[in-house]
């Protein structure tokens, strides 16, 4: 219905083109055939201007235009074909929700073409056509794009392996003990805006943090973002590379995270996944000697251990806390604790500094499962990507067939 009258909309400016001025009847003459289908020089204008309101850019944006025309045009017959339209209350629908995924409201959306000088009725008709193709691919298509057990097992197993780390975190702690909870906070805030304001990292890490990373800057490593506690994924998730964190508070102190580098995952898919642990954890109290000789024998047994292997008998030989726990997931684990086995592959270790103890952690095992809502939504991307495979197949086969003339 919408498509049919922009058409009519354009026959009529075509038939009319004597009564036209010569730079309107130039606008509206005719650059391509497709078929029976025409594309104007005005047709081409108008989508180069909705690309560019849209955010496209490139080197040669007008024949970028006339190949996506050429495919309209191609998607047009085929609706044709099939019987398919799109009724106004539809189109409506689908420009509010095209907005509101660029979170724009509808009103704002059309307001900025008409700055960018597109015209109601081509972004409708771009719209239009995008709607229908794609319910006619769901109609043609939609059981063969759906994946098959066999194909969504693959897919997991590529996922697990492609989740690689990819950020590179620094850390400063500062512990609650050492100047009390409102200073240790005044002195976060203050050291964020510090680096927000171009201070150096490394430096302040060094002089401030009191994690066993501070002698090398602050400098956690690679991490992969599924492996870290919900609250620190949460603070640094959407930041830049070079962007720090708002203060994290922890049971035992303050956390600030600054997201040092970043690597790109070439993996289009992304899914949640729970992570569940199995760690180790081994209490040494400081003595009246000092954190010292806690320190030696902290050393002593991390030289020791061979993985977790013996670790449930020997835990009751150091302090109250001490044992293996789980399998657990990472979100239930106190985040400081989370960050320093984030770090971890199975069988390392750390030691973690407290206030009344170093405690010795061991990553014993670490298990990335999907949830059954993260399978859904790795079922229904595939299922996108294949439909997305099956369109670019059709739209060829449909050009293969087809008469393409430039004017």
């Amino acid at each position: 219905m919408v498509l049919l009258g922009k058409r009519l909309m354009l026959l009529g400016a075509l038939i009319m083109g004597l009564a036209l001025p010569a730079s309107a009847q130039g606008a509206f003459s005719i650059a391509y055939r497709v078929n029976e289908a025409v594309i104007t020089h005005y047709d081409i204008d108008q989508r180069v201007r909705l690309m560019r309101a849209l955010g496209a850019n490139g080197s040669n944006m007008r024949q970028a235009a006339i190949d996506a025309l050429i495919d309209d045009r191609l998607k047009q017959e085929a609706a044709a074909s099939f019987g398919a339209s799109l009724e106004r209350a539809a189109l409506d629908t689908a420009i509010e929700n095209y907005a509101n995924q660029r979170n724009l409201t509808t009103q704002s959306l059309l307001a900025k073409l008409r700055r960018a000088g597109v015209q109601p009725e081509s972004f409708d008709e771009f719209l239009s056509v995008s709607v229908i193709w794609r319910n006619i691919l769901r109609s043609r298509f939609g059981q063969q794009a759906n994946p098959s057990e066999i194909e969504l097992n693959a897919q997991l197993n590529t996922y697990a392996i492609s989740s690689s780390s990819t950020i590179q975190l620094g850390e400063i702690v500062l512990p609650y003990l050492e100047r009390g909870q409102n200073a240790t906070v005044a002195l976060a805030t203050d050291i964020v805006a510090q680096l927000r304001g171009g201070a150096n990292f490394s430096d302040l890490a060094k002089q401030y943090s009191r994690a066993r990373t501070a002698d090398r800057g602050g400098v956690i490593g690679w991490v992969s973002p599924n492996r870290l506690p919900a609250q620190i994924g949460a603070a640094i998730r959407g930041l830049g590379r070079g962007r720090v964190a708002d203060p994290i508070f922890i049971p035992s102190g303050v956390v600030i995270i600054k997201v040092l580098d970043a690597r790109t995952v070439s993996r289009q898919i992304q899914v949640p996944v729970n992570v569940n642990l199995t760690y180790a954890e081994l209490v040494i109290p400081y003595t009246p000697g000092g954190e010292n000789e806690a320190g030696r024998l902290a050393n002593r047994v991390q030289r020791s251990l061979d993985g977790c292997r013996g670790l449930v008998a020997q835990a009751a030989d150091f302090g109250t806390g001490s044992g293996v726990f789980g399998p657990v997931s990472l979100n239930s684990i106190d985040t400081d604790v989370g960050l320093a086995l984030a770090r971890l592959d199975p069988r390392d270790s750390t030691i973690m500094q407290g206030s009344n103890a170093l405690r010795v952690l061991v990553l014993c095992d670490r298990v990335s499962e999907m949830s059954p809502e993260g399978r859904a939504t790795l079922r229904n991307q595939l299922a996108s990507q294949n439909l997305g495979a099956l369109s670019e197949g059709y739209l060829l086969e449909l050009r293969r067939n087809s008469i393409i003339e430039r004017k």
